[in-house]
């Protein structure tokens, strides 16, 4: 191999691998998000509740 091709390796690795750490960082820290509105953590979205839907002219 050549040192380019070892140096974009290396640069590939750190990307991949230093994402994956970040993103589990960040899920360590905030694993559950609180600013849904209420009632859509536990519960299905609005096609599950008739009053709330959205009917579409299509």
């Amino acid at each position: 191999m050549t040192g380019e091709a070892i140096a974009l390796l290396v640069v590939s690795l750190v990307v991949v691998w230093g994402g994956l750490a970040v993103s589990i960082i960040a899920l360590v820290r905030r694993p559950e998000r609180a600013d849904f509105p209420h009632g859509w953590q536990n519960e299905g979205g609005p096609e599950d509740r008739p009053e709330e839907a959205v009917e579409h002219d299509t």
